[in-house]
């Protein structure tokens, strides 16, 4: 899950050895080592730039009860990054000519889904992938919320079909389709639902081998639980003292589809990125689609990729995910050339507000580091 940013922000970072390693990223380790200190469980850290090369740097740790310090190889839930893949996994198949992006989604949807939407015979692909159909975020009802932090969702009984029948259907749109962009998971469920429709193997087998594996990530995963992976932390009580909630993150990343559901390693999903970004992933015509924005003066969102225009980075491509054990930021600054992520085993979604605030201070000291000093 991810919510939009006014991003004074992020970083993902990799490093070759202490005494080649510029000032800033010793100033960034010292940054992250006195978050870990004050309370988030584990970071993990990597930048790449043209003139430094790949730095990561890690702090805290993997899985507090057995105190296994943390190490850029574990993977960690990625929230609402999974979009991304998604958005590549959709691209794919436009180039196939399973789809194109200005199909209606009712030449695909069944008829119930369709017509308990509003305006639904008039949203397209597009639309869903921009966050621009103005479907209500199944994420935001609040018996769905109660029932998800408090334990008493059980996600095995639950069906996709079933979310959208009881939290999504019969809800007011936040727009007519195009018109305006509201971030909304829902898109992204009837996004797979989609997929799966044109994929006789499935939309997730088709993003672990056409996206996944095809293009080498051999630390990341789609909706299948990995081996070395963290244990994910929370506070869904807001009492300000953290709870192991791999359990919970694990089930969830592997029910959602479209929406969530990737694994990945640091170094993984910071190449996957700049590898997108530069054109290796999807063909030139796709991501042209992909980056034109919602807004071209204050852009939030193209096609799967969230944007931003801010001092002192001024623009920056990706996605963040916001989990209640989770909290990764992966972004691209086109102007700097650099990728920049990190990764957290804590979430901040649910969570006291000391937890939050932790993240959100070392992240605005990172960025500081990077683009001003």
């Amino acid at each position: 899950m991810a919510l939009r940013f006014t991003f004074f922000f992020i970083c993902q970072f990799v490093i070759v050895t202490a005494f080649s390693q510029p000032k800033k990223f010793n100033k960034i380790q010292r940054i992250i080592d006195e978050a870990t200190r004050a309370g988030i469980p584990g970071v993990v850290i990597c930048i790449k730039t043209p003139g430094d090369g790949e730095w990561r740097a890690t702090s805290g740790f993997a899985d507090v009860e057995r105190s296994a310090t943390m190490d850029e190889n574990y993977v960690f839930a990625t929230g609402s990054v999974g979009k991304m893949y998604n958005a590549v996994a959709a691209m794919k198949l436009v180039e196939l000519g399973k789809f194109q992006l200005d199909d209606k989604v009712s030449l695909y949807l069944p008829v119930e889904i369709v017509s308990n939407i509003p305006h639904g015979e008039d949203i397209t692909i597009r639309h869903l992938l921009g966050n621009t159909s103005g479907i209500y975020n199944y994420e935001f009802d609040p018996v769905l919320n109660e029932l998800y932090l408090s334990g008493r969702l059980k996600l095995d009984t639950l069906s996709h079909l079933n979310v959208l029948r009881r939290y999504v259907f019969g809800k007011e749109a936040t727009n007519f389709p195009g018109l305006e962009y509201h971030y909304s998971s829902t898109n992204f469920m009837l996004l797979a639902m989609i997929m799966d429709r044109v994929c006789p193997e499935g939309h997730t087998l088709f993003l672990r081998k056409n996206v996944i594996e095809a293009n080498g990530f051999t630390n990341t995963y789609y909706r299948n639980t990995p081996e070395r992976l963290v244990s994910h932390y929370g506070d869904i009580n807001k009492d300000g003292i953290l709870e192991n909630l791999n359990m919970q993150t694990v089930e969830t990343t592997n029910w959602f589809i479209g929406d969530d559901g990737i694994y990945a390693t640091i170094s993984d999903a910071g190449h996957f990125l700049e590898s997108l970004m530069k054109g290796k992933i999807v063909a030139t015509s796709s991501l042209d689609q992909m980056t034109k924005w919602n807004d071209k003066k204050k852009p939030d969102y193209g096609l799967g990729l969230m944007a931003d225009k801010g001092f002192p980075y001024k623009f920056l491509i990706g996605h963040s995910g916001r989990g209640i054990g989770t909290t990764t930021d992966l972004f691209y600054f086109p102007n700097q050339n650099m990728t920049v992520a990190i990764f957290c085993n804590v979430g901040i979604r649910n969570s006291a507000e000391k937890f939050r605030k932790s993240y959100l201070k070392m992240r605005s000291r990172i960025v500081k580091q990077l683009f001003l000093f």
